[in-house]
């Protein structure tokens, strides 16, 4: 799979996915899975990267019910 691909396939899983548990949260996407979630996004990127140092990591925050997105 090709890097394009990679960030394609966790992009996809970002805009697709239930993803309400982590709300208000950060969390670190690999191979379209939640690898890692947090209050603060280095330290997500960081847990997520000693695990999967070779893999694109997509870093995203999880928006809450309250936003509103024009």
């Amino acid at each position: 799979m090709t890097k394009a691909e990679e960030k394609d396939k966790n992009y996809e899983f970002y805009i697709n996915a239930d993803l309400s548990e982590y709300a208000g949260k950060w969390i670190a996407i690999v191979d379209a899975k939640v690898v890692a979630s947090g209050d603060r996004a280095d330290e997500v990127y960081n847990e997520a990267k000693k695990r999967y140092p070779d893999r694109i990591i997509a870093i995203d925050k999880v928006p809450t019910d309250d936003v509103l997105v024009l």
